[in-house]
């Protein structure tokens, strides 16, 4: 998988180019491509400069002063935040840099922060699917449902 230099969005390939979907959405959509299956290297950012311990943690400080410096990103920045996992790919998405969000708690909390995440929707096309799974959680050691949900969110190159 290829990133646009000019907007950082994933790119798709249509015949022997990449195309932007961002840049040049028209080519991207009305030609066809094929899926490179490999994982995309993680995209750097200020995150990758914190100092971390020797297990690869971020400590309470540096995180929260992190976290104080963000700008609320716009909706087509967090939409070329995104990395799809990529067509026919299997395992585990943890060690790659597919995209993934995970949200629990109340309900009022999931719904309050899945709100945030509307933009993620017009990933939704020929090209890439949304992935989402919103359920109520189970406890553990009873069985019984839970009044708390568990949001699951990603995006998928389509077949």
């Amino acid at each position: 998988m290829q990133f646009c230099d000019s907007c950082g969005s994933a790119m798709v390939k249509v015949e022997e180019d990449w195309v932007c979907r961002t840049c040049e959405p028209e080519k991207a959509e009305t030609e066809s491509t094929t899926s490179d299956p490999r994982t995309p290297s993680p995209r750097s950012a200020k995150l990758d400069d914190l100092p971390t311990t020797d297990s690869g943690s971020v400590r309470k400080k540096d995180a929260m002063r992190w976290l104080n410096n963000l700008d609320e990103p716009t909706a087509h920045e967090l939409r070329n935040a995104f990395v799809p996992k990529p067509n026919g790919f299997e395992g585990s998405t943890f060690p790659t840099s597919i995209s993934n969000i995970r949200i629990t708690g109340d309900p009022k909390f999931v719904e309050t922060v899945a709100g945030l995440l509307k933009p993620i929707q017009r990933l939704e096309g020929s090209r890439t699917r949304i992935e989402i799974n919103l359920q109520r959680t189970e406890d553990r050691e009873t069985g019984e449902l839970t009044g708390n949900y568990a949001l699951y969110l990603s995006v998928a190159e389509r077949g």
